[in-house]
């Protein structure tokens, strides 16, 4: 009579430690590891920083295209941190409140300038700072152990690439103007240049004779006087 209960306590103790053993499964998965976890700093900390330069380019470019780029990459890195965002809350994972220091001292020598300046320096830091954003999305979505933020890297990845390259055709423009200027300008400044001025072809002097001394005035000859007959 005794082996039942000792089976049932067996079969109970045996539930608990799948039970358990499911648990700690769980745990071991919903745990970021060392780099997803610095990917998510990274990555909640560069996208906010993009979203700011955004805004930036939106109140200061008077440039179209430019100004339709930064609206495109202010609503696809809002989004993109909304949902970095909820991926963390559920992992119980903080994340930063604004940019890192670098970024936001790129953004306070970028607030200094103006007009031409300004764009092409803004299309500089936007080409450089996608770079490294499509490096970093491109290494979490194929390493990370994590379902979420490996599924999230996948998704945001073709949008990064795609800000990267109209970023690389905007940066492309004043590079063309400005290395046309340039030749433009060299071959003014070579036109002005003395010394690129081809030498004038040296003749040799014709030598003068030096002036003879004035011939005396030849005195008419005197005609004979006629004698006179007688």
């Amino acid at each position: 009579m005794t082996s039942q209960p000792v089976a049932k306590l067996c079969t109970a103790a045996l539930v608990l430690g799948m039970i358990g053993a499911a648990h700690a499964l769980a745990d071991a998965k919903a745990t970021p590891s060392a780099a997803d976890k610095t990917f998510v700093q990274h990555a909640a900390a560069d996208g906010m920083a993009e979203v700011q330069m955004g805004q930036m380019a939106l109140g200061k470019t008077s440039n179209a295209s430019l100004k339709d780029f930064a609206q495109h990459v202010v609503d696809d890195h809002t989004k993109a941190n909304d949902q970095l965002k909820a991926i963390a809350a559920s992992k119980q994972m903080t994340l930063p409140t604004g940019p890192d220091a670098d970024a936001q001292k790129e953004s306070k020598k970028l607030d200094a300038l103006k007009g031409p300046a300004f764009d092409k320096a803004w299309t500089k830091a936007i080409v450089d700072n996608h770079k490294k954003a499509v490096k970093l999305f491109t290494t979490e979505a194929k390493d990370s152990k994590d379902d979420d933020l490996r599924k999230f890297a996948q998704a945001t990845l073709p949008t990064l690439q795609s800000h990267l390259t109209m970023a690389t055709q905007l940066a492309a423009v004043p590079d063309a103007r400005d290395k046309s200027m340039d030749q433009v300008m060299k071959s003014m400044t070579q036109s002005t240049d003395p010394t690129t001025v081809t030498p004038a072809v040296a003749t040799t002097p014709v030598a003068i004779p030096a002036a003879t001394s004035a011939a005396k005035p030849t005195t008419p000859a005197s005609t004979p006087t006629a004698t006179k007959s007688h």
